[in-house]
């Protein structure tokens, strides 16, 4: 399937505000789900603004909603008509199979104190939900890095946490560093010791899971399961700081 085209993301956004005033959650859900497949109308030289357009769905929501199908259907390209140029005569809501695989996946955001955290996961498993191809796959490692690099930032306080090596790099970027110099200061004590291990287990995981995705960044055959691997264990990590930021 080809990218969605630039306009999308904005159409997107204005049917989502108006889904959001009128309370229309199940709405909310189809925009959220869905890929945009514009297509010129066979009168497109006559107008130019004309364009089919196919919305397809991951599957569960297609069959959750498919008992309204002709309406949602009719309501979105109404909206569409009505809050943009293009003029949409023909829309069709469709199951998108390439997203079977993804179903099995049950990988949820850990919500957190930090808005930015939160919409950084979000937009992860947006991002694998949506991967289409290797360049997509790609992607992810990146994401999962900055995932990472921000949540240290939010936690590590240079002044507060020390490595007991000084050589260990600590500033911005070294992520992993001060995740673990965080977690070992946190959880010091042998009070502590089993989560301690687990924590820092699960930085390596995380770790290792980027440096895999990255490791693909020139091969055009990155496989789906890494990418996978790398949003679970990058959300997992999340999880596990936030356990330990919540601690007493």
């Amino acid at each position: 399937m080809k990218e969605e085209a630039p306009i999308v993301p904005k159409i997107k956004y204005v049917l989502k505000q108006i889904s959001k005033r009128k309370s229309e959650t199940y709405m909310l859900e189809i925009i959220n789900h869905s890929f945009f497949d514009f297509e010129k109308h066979f009168n497109n030289h006559h107008f130019p603004n004309a364009y089919n357009l196919k919305i397809y769905l991951t599957p569960d929501i297609y069959s959750k909603n498919y008992g309204m199908k002709k309406d949602v259907e009719e309501i979105i390209r109404k909206r569409i008509n009505d809050s943009s140029e293009l003029e949409v005569p023909e829309l069709k809501l469709l199951p998108d199979y390439q997203k079977l695989e993804l179903l099995s996946t049950e990988v949820k955001p850990i919500y957190t104190k930090w808005e930015e955290i939160n919409t950084i996961q979000q937009k992860l498993l947006e991002i694998l939900e949506r991967s289409l191809d290797s360049i997509d796959y790609q992607s992810i490692g990146n994401t999962s890095r900055t995932l990472m690099d921000k949540l240290a930032r939010a936690v590590f306080k240079t002044d507060l946490h020390k490595a007991d090596d000084p050589t260990i790099e600590l500033n911005n970027g070294k992520f992993k560093n001060q995740l673990n110099t965080y977690i070992s200061f946190e959880l010091k004590g042998k009070k502590n010791k089993v989560l301690r291990k687990v924590a820092e287990s699960s930085m390596e995981f995380v770790s290792d899971s980027i440096d895999l995705m990255n490791s693909t960044t020139h091969k055009l055959d990155a496989e789906r399961h890494f990418a996978e691997l790398c949003v679970i264990s990058a959300i997992s990590a999340v999880s596990i700081i936030k356990i330990i930021d919540e601690l007493e």
